[in-house]
């Protein structure tokens, strides 16, 4: 058997053991019972530590180095799948077998953990084990090695490259004019007020109609319901997505066309590129980039609704009516500096990014202790929106983030978002006709254009390539901000 034959079985059983660390998580988060929780986090352990054994293999390296030897000679696909068993191999044996098993039950605990207590919105219940993981997080940084700063360590895992010297300066070149939209337009659209509750079986099967429309395959994925949303992925054919639903709020829908753009990246992904490490997508950013772009780019937008709100309209009259197409539109793009991330609306979003990249980068770094956490976040969000935060579940306890130990992520929201605006600026080039497109609902030739530039190659292309074929530009704040400004000064007319 050849060298590149042994490597790609070896991935092939890699990606299986991490589909069934990937079930587990799913149905702690889904379905597991409570009382379950110490053994699951168990199970983690365990499997995570076999898993680690497998990662960093001798045998591994020693493939790996037999096909760097004759890489010249390679397809751009086994090029690639090299290159990503060649980043994963050289972080997974920079970590202790005993520190990933440790790391793994940590988190399982600390997931419950933070559910009791944003359901009592008490961070004393998180607080004790949140310490022990960003104790531990620090170490995993010290363990990844990094050139300026240990935050450094804990992005690349998330984005590959990405500094927090990156990171600053992205915000720095966000953050002036978001807060300038922000005062400029804040106040002038009327957001959405509901009196009568959606009833909780008419918001799931209108989630579900918008996911068939957006072209979700319900034959290899399927809607659940979680505390946070999230969408992950059991196999090929297996990509699931959750939700949450509450009676007076339209998460339901931007809730499922969030998750439905993650899906759609990854059922889009080529069938030649299943059952290995690049079907996947190619990093974080690039992901949200689909998430963002369906969610707020599409979603928000004045055409998508011409063709969807007559049936919202039809599935939930008591609410909708006596409510006008354009009101409708410019309630739900209303700027309204609040609390809750998942919430906010394009202008204010970032800003709640800013907040948790600061937030994280001073816990990594030591400045920050954990203890200090409500009253840092009360101050901060007080500084840059303006707003009082009254308890600790709307506060500090509102993401899962940190209880699945995922320090370093935030910042791919934002450049999630800057990639959407690009995204969208080359799809208006390839379809001039872009409006009349999603106010017909023809939905499938967004998709087919995005799994075309970007789904299918899964990651093949690191995310900068990638983002050069499709756009023609590296990653830019620009675009982003000439969107938010043409979008926001038509609604407010």
């Amino acid at each position: 058997m050849n060298t590149l034959v042994q490597l790609k079985k070896y991935s092939a059983e890699l990606v299986d053991l991490h589909h069934l660390l990937a079930l587990l998580q799913w149905d702690q988060e889904v379905r597991m019972p409570r009382r379950a929780a110490e053994g699951r986090a168990g199970q983690f352990a365990t499997l995570s530590a076999l898993v680690h054994r497998r990662e960093v293999s001798p045998e591994l390296g020693v493939l790996l180095a037999e096909a760097e030897a004759r890489k010249e000679a390679l397809s751009v696909e086994d090029r690639a799948l090299l290159r990503v068993m060649r980043r994963s191999y050289n972080q997974n044996t920079k970590l202790p077998e005993e520190f990933v098993a440790e790391f793994s039950r940590l988190t399982s605990q600390a997931q419950m953990a933070w559910l009791e207590a944003r359901e009592q919105s008490d961070f004393a219940i998180f607080q004790p084990l949140l310490e022990r993981l960003v104790a531990m997080v620090r170490q995993q940084a010290e363990y990844l090695g990094y050139a300026a700063h240990p935050y450094d360590a804990l992005l690349d895992l998330y984005e590959e490259g990405l500094t927090t010297a990156r990171v600053e300066g992205m915000f720095g070149e966000l953050q002036a004019p978001l807060v300038a939209m922000v005062k400029k337009f804040a106040g002038r659209l009327t957001p959405l007020v509901f009196t009568e509750p959606f009833s909780l079986s008419g918001q799931e099967h209108f989630a579900e109609h918008l996911l068939v429309a957006m072209g979700f395959d319900f034959s290899r994925g399927c809607l659940a319901r979680s505390p946070h949303p999230f969408t992950t992925t059991l196999g090929h054919h297996d990509r699931r997505i959750t939700n949450r639903y509450a009676p007076k709020s339209l998460d339901f829908i931007f809730g499922a066309l969030h998750e439905g753009g993650h899906a759609l990246y990854e059922q889009g992904i080529d069938e030649g590129l299943a059952h290995s490490q690049l079907d996947d997508g190619v990093s974080l950013g690039i992901h949200e980039s689909q998430s963002r772009f369906w969610e707020n780019v599409v979603g928000r937008g004045l055409p998508f609704w011409q063709r969807f709100f007559p049936e919202l309209q039809q599935a939930f009259p008591a609410q909708f009516a006596h409510l006008g197409l354009d009101d409708f539109v410019r309630g739900i793009n209303a700027v309204i500096p609040g609390l809750i991330r998942v919430d906010a609306d394009e202008l204010t979003y970032n800003l709640h990014v800013l907040i948790r990249f600061e937030i994280e980068k001073e816990l990594i770094e030591g400045s920050l202790e954990v203890a200090s956490l409500p009253r840092v976040w009360r101050d901060k969000y007080r500084q840059y929106l303006g707003v009082e935060v009254e308890s600790d579940a709307d506060g500090v306890l509102q993401d899962i983030h940190w209880a699945h130990g995922s320090f370093g992520y935030f910042p791919t929201y934002t450049i999630g978002n800057l990639a959407a605006a690009q995204i969208w600026e080359a799809y208006k080039r390839h379809d001039p006709g872009f409006s009349r497109t999603l106010a017909e609902g023809d939905l499938a030739k967004v998709r087919e254009w995005l799994v075309r530039e970007i789904h299918s190659h899964g990651s093949v292309y690191l995310p900068e390539e990638l983002l050069m074929r499709v756009t023609g530009a590296p990653l830019s704040a620009r675009p982003f901000l000439a969107y938010l400004e043409e979008k926001f000064s038509a609604l407010a007319g």
